[in-house]
């Protein structure tokens, strides 16, 4: 069976992962349910009108997650495990922004014993305006053949 993604041998310093996704209220709703995460700040729009926001804005685990799931689907069948990964959220990301993920491979560590190494990811997400509303950092465990 062929490996769906790309390997650790494969990468180099530079490398850009990105996707681009639109923010809905599916998101939201579906988001507030798996996190239990039901804070005015994400489900009550009336209040919110008066907030420092003036809307709704979306849960920094979904923001988090779209993230991971940009190298999640680059590495399908190499990614062993994300070993660190922190997010500074710089600006709000609201319901039915359309925003850009975006990682760039840092550095990489080759592992041979482990038939792989780690990758340092360095991540954005930026709306269509340009506005950067958070930057990441994250190391995964990248092998060079599939995992399973």
């Amino acid at each position: 069976m062929p490996r769906i993604g790309r390997a650790f041998n494969e990468l180099k310093v530079g490398d850009v992962l990105s996707e681009k996704i639109t923010i809905t209220e599916t998101h939201v709703v579906k988001a507030a349910g798996l996190f239990n995460d039901y804070n005015a700040l994400h489900t009550n729009e009336p209040d919110m009108q008066n907030s420092r926001f003036g809307k709704r804005i979306v849960h920094g685990a979904l923001t988090f997650s779209l993230m991971v799931g940009v190298y999640s689907k680059v590495f399908h069948d190499t990614d062993i495990s994300t070993v660190e990964a922190s997010i500074k959220f710089t600006a709000p990301l609201y319901i039915n922004d359309t925003i850009t993920l975006e990682w760039t491979i840092t550095e990489l560590d080759e592992k041979p014993k482990l038939n792989g190494g780690l990758v340092a990811l360095s991540g954005e997400i930026r709306n269509t305006e340009g506005t950067v509303q958070a930057t990441l950092e994250a190391k995964i465990l990248v092998g060079n053949e599939t995992i399973f």
